[in-house]
């Protein structure tokens, strides 16, 4: 049957996530020049990931998909109940973070502590990069699909991060885990994209950079999957799963297997 909807995954798959966040991070070192920018991106990382893990809402987290490092600059509005402590938490976890790492550093200032923190939310709320050939195979793709969008993490900071890139115009639905509650790779909210679209797993694609969350979650309801490599090599191949190299080779894979 012919590919009616394609799903797109979000961060790393359309636009620059990872590295915005860690460039993010470095650039706070401007405020006191001293630092090293990097040693200050590993010791905030190191702390937050710390905190994270021994947090009693790391397994709701770690089922939403939320990163600590979106931890640090997301507010949890809008966001599903299920994450109503974690909302209350997030301000405390920021100041625990930054406070440790800047600590293990050398550096004792209360001021300075919540003046990187706001300076990393400022640098990430700025906007994150489309990857190189994300609008082209958006829209290319548009012309013969309907789009939707299933990202993890929280809803503020994901709906921000994909208004930004000018393409939300393109897609008919977006469902984002910390707004409902559920995330890659469970089945069930793959399913909630594919009733959302009125169609069928055998009549819809997945394209993302994440082989556990996007392809495996997306072969567990019965849909065909497209992993972006980045040159990365195939965990496990299979006839359900194209492999590219990055979101810009798509629309040529879908003209052919169409």
């Amino acid at each position: 049957m012919a590919i009616r909807v394609v799903v797109f995954d979000l961060d790393d798959t359309l636009i620059v996530e990872e590295e915005v966040a860690r460039s993010s991070l470095r650039a706070t070192a401007a405020l006191l020049p001293e630092l090293d920018p990097r040693a200050l991106e590993e010791a905030v990382l190191r702390q937050a990931r710390a905190l994270w893990r021994a947090s009693p809402h790391n397994p709701l987290c770690r089922a939403l998909g939320i990163a600590s490092w979106e931890a640090l600059w997301s507010d949890f509005s809008d966001c599903h109940a299920s994450l109503d402590g974690v909302r209350s938490w997030a301000p405390v976890y920021r100041e625990e973070a930054w406070s440790a790492a800047l600590a293990g550093l050398g550096v004792d200032d209360p001021s300075l502590t919540s003046a990187m923190s706001d300076a990393y939310i400022e640098h990430q709320r700025s906007g994150h990069p489309l990857i190189d050939g994300a609008a082209s195979a958006v829209q290319r793709t548009a012309a013969g699909a309907r789009l939707a969008l299933l990202t993890n993490g929280p809803t503020d900071i994901q709906r921000l991060k994909f208004r930004q890139t000018g393409l939300d115009e393109w897609f008919d639905s977006v469902v984002i885990s910390g707004a409902v509650g559920m995330g890659k790779p469970d089945p069930a909210v793959f399913r909630l994209v594919l009733d959302e679209l009125g169609v069928g797993p055998d009549q819809a694609v997945m394209v993302g950079d994440n082989w556990e969350r996007d392809v495996r979650g997306a072969l567990n309801v019965g849909m065909a999957a497209v992993w972006i490599s980045d040159g990365r090599p195939v965990p496990t191949p299979g006839p359900a799963v194209t492999v590219i190299r990055s979101v810009a080779d798509l629309p040529e894979v879908l003209l052919t297997s169409s």
